[in-house]
């Protein structure tokens, strides 16, 4: 089995316990808060990012569409937020990528920027289905940046073994 097959077999059932992995990650951060901040770990993400380097687009698409639904039953109970923006967070992400070099400090810049996107996409698409009321400046200030500091942690301490698992080379 090549590298490749390995990660395409694998990846499935990694990105399905990331999924879980975040939830609760993001629970022992809010009780250590108080609820006062709400960082939300994205480990999901980070991997996500990483495996367009190796997974084939249609197969990664259809997947984090199916990740998507099922953290949508999971945590939402609506179809629809996470089923919506992994995929088109994908389709960005694969776009990002044919025009940078996967360098480590573009990797961890471009991540900065997909989290980004993602957590304004969630705030906006749970708005929409009018799960949640949120002003900007309480979501800047309580959600998007505590969010971006906690996974910037995360992306700089798992930027190099996840390099060496995807075989970036730069």
């Amino acid at each position: 089995m090549t590298k490749r097959q390995v990660i395409n077999f694998l990846l499935p059932p990694v990105l399905f316990l990331l999924m879980l992995l975040d939830g609760h990650v993001s629970s022992i951060f809010r009780s250590w808060t108080g609820s006062s901040l709400m960082m939300f770990s994205n480990l999901l993400l980070l991997l996500i990012m990483f495996a367009t380097f190796q997974v084939n687009k249609t197969y990664l698409v259809i997947l984090t569409l199916v990740i998507g639904v099922l953290a949508d039953s999971y945590y939402y109970n609506i179809i629809g937020v996470y089923a919506l923006l992994l995929p088109l967070l994908v389709l960005v992400i694969y776009g990002t990528f044919e025009h940078v070099i996967p360098t480590t400090f573009t990797i961890i810049l471009s991540f900065i920027v997909f989290l980004t996107l993602f957590e304004v996409g969630n705030a906006a698409m749970q708005m929409i289905f009018q799960l949640t009321q949120v002003n900007m400046l309480s979501f800047l200030t309580k959600v998007l940046g505590p969010t971006l500091s906690v996974n910037i942690i995360f992306v700089c301490c798992f930027v190099w073994p996840l390099k060496k698992v995807f075989n970036i080379k730069k």
